[in-house]
């Protein structure tokens, strides 16, 4: 379905003499692709900074025979738009590569549907991040590795690019290539930053303009708003909000189970909360409208909603609500989602999904049997981060079974299978039978606890399992001697805050502008 049209956009073209700079690096896509050359490494960047013309343009050279492209190894880190031009002009994959880190639904159903172009790794965002510019990154910008950094952008004003929704990795896609191409979008919000907002267009090499009222180029529309999650999920997030209180401030994940608790806490009666996440939207408008958000007890960029990237997937909301609002403020991914960051933000409680988790609380999110269904993004750092807050909670939810009705609880892994998050980070973990902590539990504790809100049905097999595969001791004589282990509340945790150290700073950036 094409996005509806936002009115009184910003003009492209001003009459500022420094837009002069601006038209002179203006090409066309086509001219872009001409530049590439076979072989050639393309960094598309991460969610937000999703181009589409210049993937058309390129696509359309792709081939075997003399002039066409061959050997093009595209990167990407989490992009939803734009996979489906080279996919259809090169379905087997024979003059291409796509690097995915983090597997969406666009590419996946493309994976799906045959398209052999897709080499995944699992990858998680801050560490990560910090790894992948380790990696390509050069003094001497001709020795980078990436020989293009493709992004999109906001209309530039007064010689600057704004990153709008895709500033997580912006920075760093800008500082690892030998040129930097950027796509302007009309459609896309100028953002506040933050960090790692703004460019000089002086360190941008072309431009490349888009129709955004051509549906092909436009993000695939999502009536968020409208997103109804069943009872199970519900009772998943009504669970969740068992242990929160006024004055959190949380993050939630991608999927229905986030979209669950963001309904339930604008159904609450907590108030005062705050938003820290790498992801943000609709969840954020829907709670301020309700007056659930107001940021004013955040002890780390008090009274904003912090972000790293948006999927603006109905761009005339997106737009109306982040465009020069100064109460959101979009950072580079090294800030968001850096666990000394993280650290300092006071009962901050996070939500994310998992797949499948043994009985001894290892995390399986990204890849199970090792089948890649997504990637860590910023869970591990999440869950660890909130870990280490004073009075802080990290959730993994999910529903007790999987859509085809298997037990999302086994005893081992599958094999093949990674971890996103070991057993002994592991804290909160939630279904639709209950929410229980595993922090500091031993095997015998933590099965007995990951067991409890399992589904009835599969609840004896785990046990027997647990007994006789693990000679975990479920069944011994200090269940009954202390049945509750002596374990603390969250109210009795409120004050609690790891003691590694109680000082105040913020992580450097990876990359920077003047890199």
């Amino acid at each position: 379905m094409a996005q509806k049209k936002i009115e009184n956009k910003e003009k492209v073209w001003t009459t500022q003499p420094v837009q002069q700079k601006l038209r002179d690096k203006m090409i066309t896509a086509k001219k872009w692709a001409e530049m590439v050359k076979p072989g050639d490494w393309i960094n598309r960047g991460g969610p937000g900074s999703d181009t589409f013309v210049t993937m058309e343009a390129l696509a359309a050279r792709l081939g075997g025979g003399p002039g066409d492209l061959k050997n093009i190894e595209i990167w990407n880190q989490a992009i939803m738009c734009g996979h489906n031009f080279c996919a259809s002009a090169d379905m087997e994959a024979k003059y291409h590569v796509v690097h995915e880190s983090f597997l969406l639904p666009t590419l996946r159903g493309l994976v799906t549907k045959g398209y052999k172009g897709l080499d995944w790794k699992h990858w998680g965002w801050s560490i990560g991040m910090d790894a992948e510019y380790a990696r390509n990154y050069r003094k001497d910008k001709s020795k980078r590795a990436m020989d293009w950094g493709v992004q999109a952008c906001a209309v530039p004003q007064a010689g600057y690019v704004n990153a709008s929704y895709g500033v997580n990795n912006f920075m760093i896609t800008a500082k690892s290539c030998k040129k930097l191409v950027c796509e302007i979008r009309s459609d896309y919000a100028w953002c506040e930053g933050g960090r790692g907002m703004n460019l000089p267009i002086d360190q941008v090499d072309y431009f490349v303009e888009v129709d955004v009222d051509d549906a092909k180029y436009q993000w695939p529309y999502m009536a968020e708003k409208e997103i109804k999650p069943n009872e199970v999920q519900m009772a998943i997030a009504n669970n969740c909000l068992k242990i929160m209180r006024d004055g959190d401030c949380i993050q939630v994940g991608i999927g229905a189970l986030p979209t669950a608790v963001v309904i339930a806490l604008a159904k609450s009666d907590l108030r005062h909360i705050g938003v820290h996440s790498e992801m943000i939207g609709e969840y954020a408008f829907t709670l301020y409208e309700a007056g659930v958000v107001d940021n004013s007890r955040k002890t780390i960029d008090t009274g904003k909603c912090g972000w790293a990237y948006i999927m603006p997937v109905d761009t005339p909301r997106y737009y109306e609500w982040v465009h020069r609002n100064p109460l959101f403020a979009g950072f580079d991914i090294g800030y968001t989602n850096n666990v000394v960051t993280l650290s300092q933000i006071d009962n901050f409680v996070t939500v994310n999904n998992f797949a499948q988790m043994d009985l001894r609380g290892q995390d399986a999110a990204g890849n199970v049997g090792g089948r890649p269904i997504s990637s860590a993004g910023g869970q591990f750092q999440f869950t660890i981060g909130a870990s280490m807050a004073k009075g802080g909670r990290a959730i993994l939810a999910a529903t007790s079974r999987d859509a085809k009705g298997k037990s999302r609880f086994v005893p081992m892994l599958e094999p093949g299978s990674v971890v996103c998050v070991p057993d002994w980070l592991v804290t909160y973990v939630c279904t639709e039978y209950g929410i229980v902590n595993l922090m500091g539990c031993t095997d015998a504790e933590k099965a007995a606890k990951i067991i409890s809100v399992a589904h009835p049905d599969d609840r004896e097999a785990l046990s027997k399992a647990a007994v006789e595969k693990l000679g975990i001791k479920l069944n011994h004589w200090m269940f009954a001697n202390a049945p509750d282990r002596r374990f603390p509340t969250p109210l009795e945790l409120k004050e609690h805050k790891y003691g590694y150290a109680d000082i105040a700073f913020a992580p450097k950036e990876i990359a920077k502008v003047n890199d």
